[in-house]
């Protein structure tokens, strides 16, 4: 793998107690980054679920750190206790170096001043939220079926935020694309997308993306729904014939120095 591009992971997932959701089996920690080495990754983020697989903040970020090159982001839970910035300095202390808002976990939506106030005290300790914009959920969850209006509000009332978007809009990539080309502060993560919707018409997408947008943009496994093994594989079918630079850019160069985490060469 040495004459690889090291690729980094925006949303591994592991657990305490190796489940995962709906009661189907996951992954360890350890298992996770073996199989990240072996499809050559150098490391990544480990994304926390509240109440999956035995989940607390202080075990999680312990195991995660246990492990060569990687990195907790932490559960949301969506309540107030959890959304103080004492909360989130703590969070801060423990090592994770993000958030996860996962709005149908936690049941709080973009459009809410719960998650306005997370982004506000997420900054203030330092730390950037990582947002699914899976968009798709039972109309009775109440969650908006279009979130970007939303979070583009709550931006505007948390200047110093800093947002990753997880899964890219999914099936509205070149719009959140386009969102985070003119928006600084945001980062497009492609996890999940990259996977779910192989061979649709978003691959033609995702080759702009890849051209022009490469030092805004992250790729994951969304793990263990994908592995490093296949994403490795999309990786390289999607990235053939672009420039080492943009391809170590898409690989990881741009997450990880969103981040502050020096683990590439200097480069545009």
């Amino acid at each position: 793998m040495n004459d690889e591009v090291p690729l980094f992971d925006s949303h591994g997932g592991a657990t305490l107690d190796g489940a995962w959701l709906d009661g189907r089996p996951g992954q360890t920690f350890a298992d996770l980054r073996q199989a990240m080495t072996e499809a050559g990754f150098i490391g990544g983020l480990i994304q926390g679920l509240p109440g999956v697989g035995g989940y607390d903040h202080r075990e999680f970020a312990e195991a995660t750190l246990a492990c060569q090159r990687l990195w907790p982001v932490a559960a949301w839970d969506g309540s107030e206790a959890e959304t103080t910035d004492t909360q989130m300095a703590a969070l801060k202390a423990m090592g994770f170096v993000g958030v996860h808002a996962h709005p149908r976990a936690a049941g709080v939506g973009p459009d809410e001043p719960r998650f306005h106030a997370l982004l506000r005290s997420a900054a203030a300790a330092g730390l950037p939220v990582f947002y699914c914009t899976y968009q798709f959920a039972d109309v009775d969850a109440g969650l908006p079926v279009d979130p970007l209006p939303h979070l583009a509000a709550a931006l505007r009332q948390a200047p110093d935020a800093r947002l990753v978007l997880l899964h890219g809009g999914t099936v509205e990539v070149l719009r959140y694309a386009e969102f985070t080309r003119a928006n600084p502060r945001v980062l497009l993560d492609l996890s999940f997308t990259l996977m779910r919707y192989a061979g649709a018409s978003i691959d033609a997408d995702l080759g702009y993306i890849f051209r022009t947008l490469d030092r805004r943009v992250c790729i994951g496994t969304d793990a263990p729904e994908y592995s490093p093994a296949d994403v490795r594989a999309r990786f390289e079918a999607l990235t053939a014939g672009l420039p080492l630079n943009k391809r170590l850019n898409i690989a990881g160069r741009s997450l990880t120095r969103f981040l502050g985490l020096d683990l590439y060469p200097a480069g545009e």
